[in-house]
């Protein structure tokens, strides 16, 4: 398309923080045209109405440098005479791991067309409306370090009806032009590559409990990111030495809690001091403390390296304290002091000096005991701007409350749950606030909508969690997953801008003045369009279900692109999607979603070397492994689609990440780099800068993968000279890896040159899968892949277990595996798992697991499709298939697995003499069956003697 429109923005600058903006153009639509076609973008995130319908939200995450475009055909929407095109952007200002910060921005085109010519636009310029969105409070907190930004909405602060053709926006402020298109950082745009997602709407089942409760009577959560790192956006972890400090004032002596609900891994806390006294923080983040009447110097010890730099606290005092910023008459209330050095954190493949340097004024302060004795440090100290401190944190007050008293449930108060026009009453307590758990029996990602009658100035409290055992929350630690939203006066509805994912609401009603009515919430799925191709059944009904909530997780974890979880991070991590792919092969059979992924991933590479971890992403991290399951699934997708077209366009990435490897080579022949070197959440010595052994082993597979992929385009010398690469790393991998004295691959030699004292069951079956062990050490590890000795580090995650399944299978243990799957998967479903978890039982100290729907865990939605059903590719898109069933202990089994040319069905039953085999292919493909050698087989209703037939 040729693109006539004008990228446009109002006053608020290029990067404004949790900024939430309007435009609006009306125009007359032409009468005799045969389409109407609205191209949009804008960053960082929009939604999109024509004459107040709802069209859609958007864009895909993209690179800055391909910006993504979405295109709607809205000729049904418009009516003759005028019309209106209403748009609400959100810009982050911040970098997410989900978005490089750009710039505030809006770009849409409206092109009319008559006889397949463009006859006319409309186009975003200096002649559309703009407005701030009241309603949007934009002193908010963020989701998490991987999310934006806490929705906050005041009903009552702007008019609902803003995008319908009726608003008089004439008091609206005229947008500004601020460049054509090709401007920085935008300088390509790329059409959106795949369907738009879902809009399902589900409906909860039922209302867990009633509650009265009490919040904490205080809290403030104030972000330090832009006193100590001001014009830095993106998000990488950053590393400073300062304090944060205020003035607490007390109406009298007392005692009482600070409370730190998120710990310090996801948040800045530390070793604080109120006056003389110095407090340390412990495992639960709640402090005593004594304040005397007046004035108390708190400062607190801010100093370390921190991907999100809030500090959350609470107070729990018998009366309200109020704060102010030391040395500052101005109303302010907090103020940082430094920082004394800071520093940017990253791991992209070369060493660099993290270390701060401790000057004599940092360890001055911390020695300092009133207010006063600050005035000689004034210039490092920084007051905290008003619009970087919240105090609508709605997880502290979901979190830190009392309970007052616990209710049965009517069955009335069901009705807000039930899809029809009854409502549930609720009524103000005369103390307290009413918290509702609102249960929607699994796992789902997607929007929230309500629709309800209320007083103005009632706030409905929303807090997303994922499970709950005997009453008792498990809330995921760093995850601010809520929602406010402050009441108009009367019937209204509304549906979130930000997507969660959850099985539970925690909806708390406060400042109630009088009865609100509910008529309904709902949650719009919003996932991937995908159809359940994919189907597997079998004699064990364990194994079913286990095959059901894998193949939901994989849903679940389908957006715009493949993402680790739909609650804690939504974030695409380059590594799960390799395993998330090949589940969705046999499970949906999608093919757009992964090959966008895979595109993807190497535009990383002009700001390192190596493709790297999560993209498109504000935090700039090589995971190596990553990068090698990257190589590998390239490979796959090929194998699995026969797509030509593809590997010749991602081909030259592959060949450029293989050149850049080369250059971590060290003398000894083995690749040593400083990056992010784990593997699985086990005490692995994986560390971040040596040579690590499950890395040089998945390397010598990526090369022999990206040598397959050369020959299928006829690259013969590249192939060679990726061989003589693998072959050369595989013999530095034997001489310098293996411990003599273990009879084992050690796990990593650190960059003093010191050898790891750590055996993992890890290392060796990545070692082995990569066949990188040969002879006698072939076989000793062989043996680990069943009993690995006492000290061994065992395997801690469903994804590191996928690759133990892979090195289980060449050595003909289906079996194994399945007995695997019944025991680790069934226990989640023994705790009412809906989708499968993170970890395993035991491995997450925080609780059963951190995220309780995670993609990188749904392997048996693969194996179970591809070995018990037995159905692969055996050349490119499946022109000809392999079926090779293993049953194991399973009396029978049937299933589908999905293909580009179409649907495989099979069916195996064991009818004691014989096995009865049907098998169906599309039609253009053929097929080898292998036949168990155990039993007679019947084969499309036919006996047959041979052990295969080829169809």
């Amino acid at each position: 398309m040729e693109w006539k429109a004008e990228w446009i923005w109002d006053d608020s600058g290029l990067h404004p923080r949790n900024y939430w903006v309007c435009f609006r153009r009306c125009f007359e639509a032409p009468v005799d045209i045969d389409d109407a076609v609205l191209h949009i973008t804008a960053d960082s995130r929009h939604v999109v109405y024509v004459n107040g319908q709802r069209l859609g939200f958007g864009p895909v995450r993209s690179w800055p440098f391909e910006q993504s475009f979405d295109s709607y055909s809205v000729k049904d929407y418009l009516k003759p005479g005028v019309n209106v095109i209403a748009v609400l952007v959100t810009h982050y200002g911040v970098g997410t791991f989900q978005y490089i910060e750009g710039r505030g921005g809006l770009l849409a085109q409206l092109d009319f067309c008559k006889n397949g010519q463009l006859s006319g636009s409309i186009c975003t310029d200096d002649e559309w409306r703009t407005v701030p969105h009241a309603g949007y409070k934009r002193e908010s907190v963020r989701i998490s370090c991987q999310q934006a930004w806490a929705e906050i909405y005041d009903a009552g602060k702007f008019d609902n009806g803003w995008a319908s053709m009726d608003f008089d926006d004439s008091n609206w402020s005229y947008a500004k032009s601020i460049g054509r298109v090709g401007m920085e950082p935008w300088t390509k745009l790329v059409e959106r590559d795949i369907p738009y997602l879902t809009e399902e709407p589900v409906y909860p089942r039922r209302i867990a409990s009633i509650k009265g409760v009490m919040p904490v009577k205080q809290h403030v959560s104030i972000d330090l990111r832009p006193s100590l790192f001001p014009e830095e956006y993106d998000a990488n972890p950053k590393a400073h030495l300062g304090y944060l400090a205020t003035v607490i004032w007390s109406p009298k002596a007392m005692e009482g809690r600070m409370i730190f609900p998120f710990g310090k891994w996801v948040s800045v806390c530390g070793d604080f001091r109120i006056n003389d006294e110095i407090y340390h923080l412990n495992e639960t983040g709640e402090v005593n403390v004594r304040l005397q009447a007046g004035d108390n110097l708190f400062i607190m010890n801010t100093s370390g390296a921190y991907h999100e730099m809030f500090v959350h606290m609470a107070f729990d005092f018998e009366e309200n304290i109020t704060f102010r910023a030391p040395l500052n008459g101005e109303g302010d209330e907090f103020a940082t002091i430094g920082p004394f050095d800071n520093k940017t954190v990253l791991k992209i493949g070369y060493p660099q000096d993290d270390t701060l340097s401790e000057t004599p004024e940092y360890h001055a302060i911390w020695e300092i005991k009133d207010e006063s004795a600050l005035t000689p440090y004034s210039r490092w100290i920084n007051p905290v701007l008003s619009e970087h401190m919240c105090v609508d944190n709605v997880y502290t007050l979901s979190t830190v409350k009392n309970t007052i008293a616990e209710y049965d449930v009517p069955y009335e108060y069901h009705n807000m749950v039930i899809a029809n026009d009854n409502c549930t009453i609720i009524k103000p307590f005369e103390i307290g606030d009413t918290e509702l758990i609102i249960d929607f029996g699994r796992e789902l990602s997607g929007f929230i909508a309500f629709d309800i009658d209320a007083p103005a100035g009632a706030v409905l409290d929303f807090y997303m969690f994922e499970s709950m055992h005997d009453g008792i929350i498990e809330n995921t630690t760093g995850l601010n997953n809520t929602m406010r939203y402050i009441t108009a006066d009367g019937r209204q509805r509304y549906r979130s801008f930000v997507r969660h994912g959850f099985r539970y609401i925690m909806l708390t009603v406060r400042d109630l003045k009088s009865p609100i009515k509910i008529y309904g919430i709902k949650t719009y799925l919003s996932t991937y369009p995908v159809a359940e191709v994919g189907q597997f059944r079998s004699s064990d009904y364990l194994l079913n279900r286990i095959w059901e909530i894998s193949r939901d997780t994989t849903r679940l974890c389908m957006e715009d692109t493949f993402v680790d979880c739909p609650a804690y991070e939504q974030t695409f991590w380059v590594g799960d999607a390799r395993n998330e792919a090949l589940i969705n092969y046999y499970t949906f059979g999608v093919y757009d979603i992964v090959k966008r992924c895979l595109n993807l991933v190497p535009k990383s590479m002009y700001r390192t070397a190596l493709p790297e971890s999560q993209i498109p992403s504000g935090w700039q991290n090589v995971l190596t492994a990553w990068t090698l399951f990257w190589m590998n699934a390239c490979r796959e997708y090929y194998d699995f689609t026969g797509d030509k077209a593809f590997l010749e366009g991602i081909y030259p990435s592959l060949v450029e990440t293989v050149k850049n490897f080369t250059k971590f080579i060290n003398k000894d022949g083995l690749l040593e780099i400083t990056a992010w070197n784990m593997l699985d959440w086990a005490p692995m010595d994986t560390v971040d800068s040596g040579v690590v052994t499950h890395q040089n082993a998945l390397l010598v597979k990526a090369l022999k993968d990206t040598a397959y992929l050369a020959d299928q385009l006829g690259k013969g010398n590249d192939s060679a000279m990726f061989v003589r690469f693998a072959d050369h790393l595989k013999d530095a991998i034997n001489r310098f890896l293996w411990s003599e004295d273990e009879k084992a691959y050690i796990d990593s030699i650190h960059a003093d040159g010191q050898r790891s004292k750590v055996i993992s069951q890890q290392t060796n079956a990545i070692v082995y899968l990569c066949d990188c062990a040969e002879g006698d050490r072939k076989q000793i590890i062989e043996k680990y892949m069943f009993d690995p000795p006492e000290h061994f580090v065992k395997i801690g995650s469903a994804f590191m277990s996928f690759f133990y399944f892979e090195a289980l299978l060449k050595l003909n243990r289906m079996d194994e595996i399945l007995d695997n799957i019944r025991q680790n998967w069934g226990t989640m479903l023994d705790y009412g798992a809906t989708t499968c978890w993170e970890t395993f039982i035991g491995w997450w100290k925080g609780g059963l697991t951190r995220s309780h729907c995670h993609a990188w865990s749904a392997a048996p939605g693969y194996f179970l499709g591809a070995y018990v059903l037995g159905v692969r590719p055996i050349e490119p898109g499946f022109s000809k298939i392999l079926i090779e069933p293993q049953l194991c202990d399973l009396k029978w089994a049937e299933g589908s697995v999905p293909t580009p040319r179409g649907r495989v069905d099979v069916s195996y039953r064991d009818r004691g003499d014989y096995l009865d085999i049907s098998v169906e292919i599309p039609e253009g493909s053929t097929a080898h069956i292998v036949f168990p050698g155990n039993k007679k087989v019947r084969f499309n209703g036919n006996f047959v003697d041979e052990d295969f037939i080829d169809i």
